[in-house]
């Protein structure tokens, strides 16, 4: 009996000099956050040519021209988590090197039609749940606009264009927090800016002769596929408990 005493004070005089073991509760993804991003996308112009005079339309053609390149910029927004749900709202910017060309001739004479994505942002919800707390699957969506250029040259041809279209963005990603306030991410965009419309006109004609003549206009509608990663930092309490 005296032994067994003895041993459980021992046990209980060593359990209590071990040093208590911190257990850090989930990661929180309530609050605001800054980031930056990069990655390549794949834009599509899909350009149609019709040709019209004051007696009507004379005829059309359409091409469809890849506008690809890497893109980078950063990121602000701010989440809401409720137990396992996550929300929020976000804006980013982003500069582009996306551009492309298309060339077309008839006997002798070619034109170039090429087109450049200067710069786009988007402004997006987001909505998401936790696979487990660190990790955040998410949809995300909402307003989006962007800055083409247009250039067409070709005998006696000479126009550039540019415009800032406005159009809307969906995708969705994977989060992953890292080590407290920072987390990681993988996202993909499919963003629509809309119509571009360029009215073209030969360089060789004076502009009192130019009333008879047929006119030449191009729609060009932007699509873009985008796949970035990033990374962010939370401002204020990094971990609280999930409820």
């Amino acid at each position: 009996m005296r032994r067994s005493l003895i041993g459980m004070t021992v046990a209980f005089s060593l359990a209590s000099a071990a040093p208590a073991v911190a257990h850090e509760p989930p990661f929180s993804w309530t609050g605001l956050y800054v980031g930056a991003n990069a990655g390549y996308s794949w834009g599509r112009a899909a350009a149609d040519l019709e040709v019209s005079s004051v007696d009507g339309p004379i005829g059309s053609a359409s091409r469809s021209i890849d506008v690809n390149g890497w893109l980078g910029g950063g990121h602000v927004g701010y989440s809401w988590q409720s137990q396992r749900w996550v929300y929020g709202v976000e804006a980013d910017f982003q500069w582009t090197g996306e551009d492309g060309d298309v060339s077309a001739c008839v006997g002798p004479a070619c034109a170039t039609a090429s087109y450049e994505l200067d710069w786009f942002g988007t402004l997006r919800g987001r909505a998401g749940y936790l696979l487990d707390p660190p990790s955040l699957l998410y949809v995300t969506g909402g307003f989006a606009y962007g800055h083409l250029t247009a250039n067409f040259s070709g005998p006696a041809l000479s126009i550039s264009d540019t415009a800032t279209r406005a159009g809307w963005v969906v995708g969705g990603g994977f989060e992953r927090a890292l080590h407290r306030n920072w987390t990681l991410r993988a996202e993909y965009l499919y963003m629509d800016l809309g119509t571009m419309r360029t009215v073209l006109a030969s360089t060789s004609q004076p502009a009192a002769a130019t009333f008879n003549q047929p006119t030449a206009t191009v729609r060009t509608d932007f699509t873009d596929q985008i796949f970035r990663v990033g990374v962010s930092y939370r401002f204020g309490e990094a971990y609280a408990p999930l409820k």
